[in-house]
């Protein structure tokens, strides 16, 4: 077996050979032979179980003196500075296809979860003489609702990323632009959300079984592998901010996401220009990289807005099906988060975007029950809140 050996970003191991720094240098090292025998110098530590993760193991590989040829060094040692970044990130690219394929895992997990949520609030039921199912409260339909929204909107984006990622094949710079955005942004996102229905559902939904808090620690191990996705969002902010490249161009910019990702980044660009010490200075470190996760968000809240617009005109076969209410809903939630810059822009008053975000929750109720029993996910669902007979068979099971 062997392994392509890279040291950890950040972790400027130099190369030099014939005094010159050559950078970070991919090789190719045999780690173990048929028998599982590790090689000389190769030790590899079983870590123990990650919560919430059960498909693969994890260890930690180390090298001690281990000797190699020439020819186990990945490229070559001639070109610019320019060449060798090139050939670091075209070492590496597999990660940026990683970055965004563990990130379109989040879509199906939103709605998996969203729907247990769901199932578990329509059957739990409140209040006396007269009982009344948990759903019926606003406080309970109305983050399962958003959350099933933004689990279409981002099904469709996650097709429509797939397919500009491929499209631009060569070029690394933009495929890092939208694996990173599209990471950024449904991650940040599902962490949050995740976070939300565990509260939703109470003490059950604490329990492994239940299957939410195991997708949410889940999902927490996607938002580290294949690239931190604060660090993702740090080299994309300050790369942009720095003019060498930039995201893709909003197709309708007076879209109120895409006005909103177009101030954000004018004002970092504001504050950019005004510091003092270069993009490695402290004042950069300070003002400009608090920002970057904010940046990258309201890109990734314009582009999937755009998807979803998309695919609600060409009524694609492809992914969760669309509708308007799904749609206006999605947009409101992302508005809600940051109400201070629409309110200072002169858009929106802070109460027209209350109203707003009532009336779309609101306009998605009669949609919600059909959205929560998709027979389509009942191959996921294995937990036992979501119905009563499953819950009382699960409790007389225990010893």
């Amino acid at each position: 077996m062997a392994s392509v050996l890279l040291p950890y970003a950040g972790e400027r191991l130099p190369q030099q050979v014939a005094g010159k720094d050559h950078g970070v240098r991919p090789f190719i090292v045999p780690l173990n032979d048929a028998s599982g025998a590790m090689s000389r110098g190769v030790s590899c530590t079983l870590f123990p179980a990650r919560p919430g993760a059960k498909a693969i193991d994890h260890s930690s590989t180390s090298f001690t003196h281990v000797p190699l040829p020439a020819g186990a060094l990945l490229g070559n040692l001639h070109g610019s500075l320019e060449d060798e970044r090139w050939a670091f990130l075209h070492a590496i690219h597999r990660v940026t296809v990683g970055t965004l394929c563990l990130s379109t895992s989040n879509a199906t997990v939103l709605c998996v979860a969203g729907c247990i949520a769901g199932r578990y609030s329509a059957q739990r039921r409140v209040g006396a003489p007269k009982s009344v199912p948990i759903l019926s409260f606003s406080t309970q339909y109305g983050p399962i609702a958003r959350i099933l929204a933004h689990a279409v909107v981002f099904d469709n984006w996650a097709i429509e990323s797939t397919k500009m990622f491929m499209a631009n094949v060569g070029k690394l710079d933009m495929q890092n632009v939208i694996g990173g955005v599209f990471k950024a942004t449904v991650l940040s996102y599902t962490q949050k959300a995740l976070s939300d229905l565990v509260d939703r559902c109470g003490w059950q939904g604490l329990y492994a079984h239940n299957q939410i808090a195991e997708l949410w620690l889940a999902e927490k191990g996607n938002s580290i592998a294949e690239g931190d996705f604060v660090v993702l969002c740090i080299r994309l902010a300050s790369e942009v901010l720095l003019g060498r490249y930039a995201p893709p161009k909003a197709r309708d910019p007076q879209c109120l996401l895409a006005r909103y990702e177009a101030g954000v980044w004018d004002e970092a660009r504001q504050i950019c220009a005004s510091l003092k010490g270069g993009h490695r200075g402290p004042e950069f470190n300070a003002r400009i990289l608090p920002l970057s996760l904010p940046l990258v968000q309201a890109t990734g809240q314009s582009m999937a807005c755009e998807a979803a617009k998309d695919a609600l005109v060409h009524r694609s076969a492809h992914g969760l099906a669309m509708t308007p209410q799904v749609l206006d809903l999605y947009e409101s939630t992302c508005m809600m988060e940051d109400q201070s810059w629409y309110v200072e822009n002169g858009i929106m008053s802070r109460q027209e975007m209350l109203d707003r975000n009532v009336d779309a929750v609101t306009s998605m109720l009669p949609l919600l029950g059909d959205m929560i029993n998709d027979r389509a996910v009942d191959a996921f669902i294995n937990a036992p809140m979501v119905e009563q007979d499953r819950l009382a068979a699960f409790f007389s099971s225990l010893p």
